[in-house]
Parts: structure tokens; sequence; C-alpha cells
């Protein structure tokens, strides 16, 4: 698909976030998170109710700029729809705002993945979902594992679990993304990118450590592979940045250095 830099342009300037939540978080390391990116090392990031992880080699202003995008996909989703009341709205919004700043997606469909598998707990199910669809690639499934063991692992009152857990449980709802982003090959930038719904009977709480067959809840996966034009990441980064820094501190989390 040729990236049309105009289009994408004034489709950021056209953004209106008025009225989204802010002051929310008592927090500021997150406010210039692009810092402490490191290309030399495996990190993660909670952005809203995305975890993104990124692999050795990626470079920072490229980290910078995906997490900005998620975090405009992100408000823009929120502002138009309700999470709780439609989820695959929800979702298809999310979607839509990446495809207009450059993402490219090849989604499959949702899967229903409650009855399959021995995982009891989500944050297993998320692990065991993610080893399915990266197939052989025991690197980057590992970088996924140290990505969700740190999540569970967090202190409640981390920026990382506040952040995670208000943007991604709603009521008896819980939605939420896992993004791996690979080494850029070729110029252009690679991400597999996984979404989750979860529909319970009652009130979901601790979501990591929810129990989902326990509590005949569903757990549906939708995966995406995303190839993310280098032009969209260089023209758009600064205006999106711009159109985003206000929120940062209340959407974005520290970033972690992984263990693996």
């Amino acid at each position: 698909m040729i990236f049309d830099a105009n289009k994408a342009k004034n489709f950021v300037k056209s953004v209106d976030l008025a009225g989204t939540p802010r002051e929310i978080l008592a927090q500021s390391a997150a406010t210039e998170a692009g810092d402490v990116f490191d290309k030399a090392k495996s990190q993660a990031q909670v952005v809203g109710s995305a975890v993104f992880s990124f692999a050795q080699g990626v470079t920072p202003e490229v980290r910078e700029a995906i997490s900005d995008s998620a975090l405009l996909a992100q408000l823009v989703a929120n502002k138009k729809v309700s999470a709780e009341q439609a989820p695959f709205e929800w979702f298809n919004a999310y979607r839509g705002v990446l495809e207009n700043v450059g993402w490219t997606l090849q989604e499959g469909a949702w899967t229903d993945y409650s009855a399959q598998g021995t995982a009891v707990e989500v944050h297993e199910k998320i692990i065991e979902v993610m080893s399915v669809v990266l197939g052989p690639s025991p690197a980057a499934l590992a970088i996924i594992v140290a990505t969700v063991n740190a999540l569970k692992g967090m202190d409640s009152n981390s920026s990382w679990l506040t952040i995670f857990s208000r943007e991604a449980q709603k009521a008896k709802i819980a939605r939420f993304q896992i993004g791996l982003v690979d080494k850029e090959e070729g110029g252009d930038v690679f991400v597999s990118l996984l979404a989750y719904l979860i529909e319970a009977q009652n009130v979901i709480t601790q979501v990591l450590f929810f129990k989902f067959k326990q509590a005949n809840a569903s757990f549906k996966a939708n995966s995406a592979k995303v190839s993310i034009n280098r032009a969209a990441l260089t023209d758009l980064g600064p205006i999106i940045r711009n159109k985003i820094r206000v929120y940062q501190a209340d959407y974005l989390s520290t970033v972690l250095d992984l263990k693996i």
C-alpha cells in the first residue's frame, strides 16, 4: 500500500481529543518515556490497554513512534466507542486510527480459545495463544513471556498495573492488546499484534490472574501481522507526539528493560 503522507498528516491534525481525562495518574516518569528506549535492549511499555514489547535492534526512534501511534489510537477509540458496551467496535476504531497513520494490518478472524488448551489464568492463556501465533520463534516468545511475567509481577501501585487495569478492565469486559515489535527489515517495521477479549458473567478484577474457565468466561483473540512504512514513522512521529504529549503521563507507563 502506498503511504500518503499528506493524507495521514491531515488525519492526525483533524483528531480532536478534547474531553479526554487527564491528571488521573500521579506519575511523571513516563512523560518523556522515549528518552529511555535503548536499541541494545529488549524492553516493554504499557500504552493504555496495550503492552508493547521491543526486540533488540529496534531503534529508539521507532519504539517511540510506535508507542505514540498506539496511544493516539487508544485515545481516539476511547472517545468514539464504549469498550464496555461495544468491545468489537472499540477494536475496530483502534485499528482504524493505526491504518490512517501508516500501519498495514493483515488481520485474521476472532478465535474463541475458551475451551482450548490447559491454561486456567489469563496471563497463562496469553502466553499459550502467543506461542501458537508466533510459531517456531523461541526468541520472540521469550520476549513475550518476559513481558507478561514482568506485568503480573508488578506492584499494584506501579504505573504499569495502574494504567493497564484502568484501561483494560471494564466491569464484565476485559479487552487489551499485546504487541511484539521485531527488528526492522528492508526499511519497514514489523509488529505481531494480538487483541484479546474476555467476557464474563461477573465483574472482572485482577484480569491477569482471572480464572476465566472457572468463571465460565469466554476468551477470544485476534492476531494481526502489521507492517509499518518507515516514512510514516519518520514523517508523522513529531506530529503525533505533539498531539498526544499532554496525555503521556496518564496513559504511558515507564519503560522496562526485560530480563530474558
